[in-house]
């Protein structure tokens, strides 16, 4: 092929053949050794006739400019040359067009005699380049390409050719534009093209050991503690049991020590145990340090499906990487691709289900634990580098073992209680149903109408199309069916239809999520506590239902829900909850000295009460004329109760209207409260003005703590509103988690007591009876420690409760009552 132009017009009719429209043709050198194949022309790209241009030509070639390359060097094109539309965020288009498409960039590429490298962006160009769906999973990897391409040659026969590639896998573009913190991803994917280009890629490779004997395994083992560097671990679990178990020492060779083949167990009871025991020196002694990908998992896993219980892990390459840049994917496959030379791989541990050969598994365990330790060693040196390795070390990995441990340790429950409580609801969501049946029936004036409550089309249909009630948009949430049920037009019935499936809603999430979840065989409930899991506040905890099934959230249960959690025979319930939280390290971290002053005096003085005296500053009020109560003698939100969530909500930037949802109020009266309390509070917004200035001019945040919001992202209002949270919330976060491992490490804290529960702001710990005040003392003395926020020594007062027995004699969560110390 001579030219370009010859190029595209044997490229078109090759379409044309096909049926197959053309929207935006090929651009650039057919010498060049390098292409960028994209997914479909953009509009943009459509009226331009120029494939990788306007905001997704931005993207792609300001960084690839500053590696030397340009559009007078680089052949552009896409997998797919018509623009196709966007259904939801994914483009649509069927199998059978594709293959056309992928049939047709064959043999172009095949036509470009020096091409050695492709640039795919999307997940079209990976389809039909690679054969695999998911460039969200492959971006990163660079992978070798073999193409086929038959074509009549000259003598007039087919021909069949052979075409060698490397790919280097990215985002389409299009995507970084709606999600710009993806931006340094894609600078980072790019500059592996130059790599490749420039011969110095020398890709990962690892070598699995699989199979072993036990003496194998067993050495092995002993080879692990007497080398004495970190040793990655992982495990893999079929069936709801451990599989397997992985350990590396090395980036390139590890081992898997499988118990079973496909077919069978491969050892004999007593070649198992020996295998254990040595696995037990190795993962439960001080022999060495752990590394490990969500090392929270496997460490409860072991301790308890295995008995085997992790000592410490040393290094998470998950909580690490979420500490650097708490934004971004922190799986091992984005990871890998991050911080190692191998490509996407984690689709292994699934399809070897497809073809039997369970070898594949284990070798894919293996892998794990080679690139875990591998993306350990990077990460461990950007952790010094940049000033977060003490903060990793001391807090964050010493908190994990004992979130484990509440893990495995779990609550006991009430099963009796539990039962009924979730017959009794159950009998009600059933009352509540059919009511809510007969009551659509009757505005709808028809009889054999069905309307599932659950259903959100069916409800969206009936309330919007149906009965034509007045809404925001076509969401049937719990908001939008207040703003219906208030609405002047909604009639009479359609309000009392509401207020019943309000009700059957708040039954049926009770029954479903709190009163039907699943216990273990020990009767108690469990939950995994992930430091990852609060993205707009990192250091905040959350929780789930466990791996193997079982246990739910354990940090929202209602409160109709603790009668059901029990303290074990001869133990007590120990509480404590921090009081107005973040709105004192607003007040200190804005410099407001009012609050400051009213809250030092609520800490002394523990009839003070710094709500009541926010509302007298507010609305020009002696403090004794205040209410003293959230509600007034008719039922009304109370002045005392508008302060205190002006001070929750306002602090973070929320607005009158939002206002006027969570308070009840009408927007003219919230809107009115909005600017008094910024009168009132100046300090505020300059305290988000400084906030913002600061992170423009640094693009990161330090908590008091030590914690950094590493800001990737597009500076918009959404985002500014997490940046001006980010301080206070994960402040308290962190100083609530600390807390956990403060109190069980204490000289004091008796080896039968625990912490058993994180309830945001609030702890709760099992406590032996006849020790119960002690403890409470100890962790009265750890939550009020002072902290220094802006150079301000900060004293957080906790209130504290311990259970009584009920009539049973038992001592339930619903028991607490306050104490004074």
């Amino acid at each position: 092929m001579s030219s370009l132009s010859e190029h595209i017009t044997e490229y078109s009719q090759r379409a044309a053949d096909l049926q197959l429209k053309i929207d935006c043709n090929m651009h650039g050198a057919l010498h060049a050794e390098i292409a960028i194949v994209g997914e479909a022309p953009s509009h943009r790209e459509v009226q331009t006739k120029l494939p990788i241009s306007g905001g997704i030509g931005d993207l792609i070639w300001s960084p690839l400019r500053k590696l030397g390359m340009n559009r007078n060097n680089v052949y552009t094109t896409h997998a797919v040359k018509r623009n196709v539309a966007i259904v939801g965020h994914a483009r649509s288009i069927n199998a059978g067009e594709l293959q056309k498409w992928q049939q047709l960039l064959t043999w172009e590429l095949a036509q470009l005699p020096n091409l050695k490298y492709i640039l795919i962006l999307g997940d079209y160009s990976l389809q039909a380049l690679l054969g695999v769906k998911g460039v969200t999973n492959w971006r990163g990897s660079v992978l070798p390409i073999t193409t086929q391409v038959m074509d009549v040659n000259k003598k007039g026969r087919l021909a069949v050719s052979n075409r060698e590639y490397t790919g280097v896998v990215t985002y389409n573009p299009l995507m970084v534009l709606r999600k710009p913190s993806l931006e340094p991803v894609l600078h980072m994917d790019l500059a592996k093209l130059q790599k490749v280009s420039q011969g110095t890629w020398i890709p990962h490779e690892v070598e699995p050991i699989i199979n072993p004997s036990p003496k194998e395994a067993i050495d092995w083992c002993d080879k692990m503690i007497d080398e004495k560097i970190p040793v990655a671990f992982d495990i893999e679990v079929i069936s709801n049991e451990s599989a397997c178990i992985g350990l590396a020492n090395s980036t390139t060779t590890g081992m898997c020590i499988n118990w079973r083949n496909l077919e069978s167990n491969r050892w004999s009871s007593k070649d198992e145990q020996d295998v254990r025991r040595s696995l037990g020196r190795t993962l439960t002694g001080d022999n060495c340090r752990l590394v490990a990908q969500n090392g929270s998992f496997d460490s409860y896993y072991l301790w308890y499906k295995d008995k085997l219980r992790v000592s410490r892990v040393w290094f998470d390459t998950m909580l690490a990487h979420h500490l650097l840049y708490p934004g971004l994917p922190h799986g091992l496959g984005f990871l890998t691709t991050q911080y190692t030379r191998h490509p996407y791989y984690k689709d292994e541990g699934k399809n070897w289900r497809e073809g039997g050969n369970i070898d594949q598994f284990w070798n894919y365990n293996v892998k794990d634990c080679c690139l875990t330790l591998a993306a350990s060693q990077r990460m461990e040196e950007e952790l010094k580098a940049q000033g977060l390795d003490e903060f990793f070390y001391s807090h964050i990995m010493r908190l994990q073992t004992h979130l484990v441990r509440m893990t495995v340790g779990g609550v006991l429950m009430d099963t009796s209680l539990k039962d009924h409580v979730a017959s009794s609801v159950r009998a009600e969501v059933e009352v509540l149903k059919r009511k809510f049946q007969k009551q659509c029936q009757k505005l709808l004036n028809d009889d054999e109408v069905e309307i599932n409550p659950n259903s959100p089309i069916q409800l969206s249909r009936m309330l919007f199309t149906d009965l034509h009630l007045p809404s925001k948009g076509k969401s049937v949430d719990k908001n939008s069916r207040s703003f219906i049920r208030n609405h002047p037009r909604t009639s009479r019935d359609a309000k009392v239809m509401l207020e019943t499936l309000d009700k059957y809603a708040t039954e049926n999430k009770f029954l479903t999520t709190y009163a039907e979840m699943k216990l273990d065989e020990d009767d108690r409930i469990r939950c995994e506590y992930k430091q990852t899991g609060v993205q707009s506040a990192p250091g905040r905890l959350s929780s789930s239902s466990v791996l193997w099934g079982s246990g739910t959230n354990l940090q929202n249960q209602p409160h109709r829900a603790y009668e059901m959690f029990i303290a074990d025979r001869g133990y007590r319930f120990a509480y404590f909850d921090l009081a107005q939280a973040e709105a004192r390290v607003v007040a200190w971290l804005a410099g407001i000295g009012s609050w400051i002053e009213q809250f030092e005096r609520a800490r002394v003085d523990g009839s003070f009460d710094a709500h009541r005296a926010l509302a007298a500053d507010m609305f020009k009020m002696e403090y004794a004329q205040t209410p003293s109560s959230d509600e007034n003698p008719d039922g009304t939100p109370s002045l005392r109760y508008i302060a205190k969530r002006c001070r929750h909500g306002l602090n973070y930037r929320m607005q009158a209207a939002k206002l006027a949802e969570v308070t009840g109020q009408s927007l003219s009266q919230a809107t009115e409260n909005y600017n008094i309390y910024h009168r009132t509070t100046p300090e505020l917004k300059q305290w988000w003005q400084n906030t913002i200035d600061e992170v423009k001019a640094t693009r990161e945040l330090w908590s008091p703590l030590g914690r950094r919001l590493k800001f990737l992202g597009r500076m918009d209002e959404n985002a500014l509103d997490s940046v001006i949270a980010f301080k206070p919330q994960s402040t308290i976060g962190d100083l609530v988690a600390s807390f956990i491992y403060k109190i069980e490490d204490h000289r004091r804290w008796p080896i039968n007591a625990r912490v058993c529960l994180n309830i945001h702001d609030a702890l709760i710990a099992l406590v032996p009876k006849n020790k119960a005040k002690m403890c409470l003392t100890i962790m009265k003395e750890v939550a009020e420690q002072p902290i220094m926020v802006n150079n301000m020594p900060l004293i957080i007062p906790a209130d504290m409760k311990l259970s009584e027995p009920d009539d049973q004699g038992i001592h339930r969560w619903s028991t607490l009552k306050d104490v004074t110390l």
